[in-house]
C-alpha cells in the first residue's frame, strides 16, 4: 500500500512518467539488495504504476526523416566544386550520417584513424555506441555511388581540403575558423569534436535554406532518413539491423516512416 501511495503522489506532483519508472526501479533494486521481496511485483502496485504511466505519459513527436531529395538539394547548394571547408563539413556529416545510420555521438567521435578507404567503399570504425554495452566496437561500411551525392567521394574531398593526413588520430568534424586574409576556412587546432548544439544549428540552418521547416527536423533525421530509405528499398532485415547497430526489430522499426502507399498496400492486397 505504501508503494502504491508513493506512486500516486509522484504522479500528482511531478506529472512525469520517467520519475515513476525511476522510483519503481530504485525500490526494486533496494529491496533486492537487502534480500527482501519486491513490493513492486504486487498486483496493486502494478495497477497503480500502469495507471500513473497512462496519466503522465506524453505523446512522442518524432522528427521527420531526411529524404534522398533533401540531400541532393543540399549537395547542389553546398557541395559544388569550389565550396568552402565549412560547406564540405556540413555535407560530409549529412551524407555519412544518412548512409551510415549514425547517431550524433557516432558522427562527432569519428577520428581520421577510424576511416579506411577502399576502391568501392569506405569503412568507419565505431569504437562505442548506445547498444554496444561492452565497447567492443563495430565497423560501418559505406559504398561509393555514381551520383554527385556520393558519400565516399564527398568525405574524401573534405579530408583533403581540411588537410587531415591519413595517419592522423584527430577528430575530423571540428570547429572551423574563418581567415579574412585568404577568404577561407580552416579547422581549429584544438582536437575537440563539434558540439551537438553547433552541429544541430548548422544542419537545421542548411535545411531551412533549401525551403524546409527546420522545426520538423533534427540531427537524428539523418539516421531515420537512411533507415526509411533502406526499408523502402527492401533491404534484408538482418543486414539492415546490423548496419544500424540496433539490438531489436522494435527499435529498428521505430526509425522507419512508412509512406501512404505502403500503408494502403495492406488493405489493397486482402483479396477483395
Amino acid at each position: 500500500m505504501t508503494v502504491s501511495m508513493y506512486i500516486i503522489y509522484l504522479s500528482e506532483h511531478f506529472h512525469s512518467a520517467s520519475k515513476i519508472q525511476e522510483a519503481v526501479c530504485s525500490i526494486t533494486w533496494a529491496h533486492s539488495l537487502a534480500g527482501y521481496d519486491d513490493p513492486c511485483q504486487s498486483s496493486l502496485v502494478k495497477q497503480c504504476r500502469e495507471g500513473a504511466l497512462r496519466e503522465t505519459s506524453k505523446p512522442v513527436h518524432k522528427k521527420e526523416p531526411i529524404s534522398p531529395q533533401h540531400l541532393n538539394l543540399l549537395v547542389e547548394k553546398y557541395g559544388k566544386d569550389f565550396c568552402t571547408l565549412a560547406d564540405l563539413r556540413l555535407i560530409s556529416m549529412c551524407l555519412i550520417g544518412y548512409t551510415g545510420f549514425l547517431r550524433f555521438s557516432e558522427i562527432a567521435n569519428i577520428k581520421r584513424s577510424h576511416i579506411e578507404f577502399f576502391d568501392e567503399y569506405l569503412s568507419i570504425f565505431i569504437p562505442k555506441s548506445k547498444t554496444d554495452k561492452f565497447n567492443e566496437g563495430s565497423h560501418v561500411y559505406i559504398s561509393k555511388t555514381q551520383s554527385k551525392s556520393c558519400p565516399v567521394k564527398m568525405l574524401s574531398r573534405y579530408l583533403k581540403l581540411a588537410g587531415i593526413d591519413s595517419s592522423s588520430t584527430e577528430f575530423i568534424f571540428r570547429q572551423v575558423t574563418f581567415l579574412k586574409k585568404t577568404n577561407s576556412y580552416m579547422l581549429r587546432k584544438c582536437d575537440k569534436p563539434l558540439s551537438y548544439t553547433r552541429a544541430r544549428e548548422i544542419i537545421l540552418s542548411a535545411l531551412e535554406s533549401i525551403g524546409l521547416d527546420q522545426s520538423k527536423f533534427g540531427i537524428h533525421s539523418l539516421r531515420s532518413g537512411g533507415a526509411t530509405a533502406a526499408a523502402a528499398a527492401g533491404i534484408n532485415d538482418r543486414i539492415f539491423k546490423k548496419h544500424g547497430r540496433w539490438r531489436s526489430e522494435k527499435a529498428k522499426d521505430g526509425y522507419v516512416k512508412e509512406s501512404l502507399q505502403e500503408k494502403l498496400s495492406v488493405s489493397k492486397n486482402l483479396g477483395i
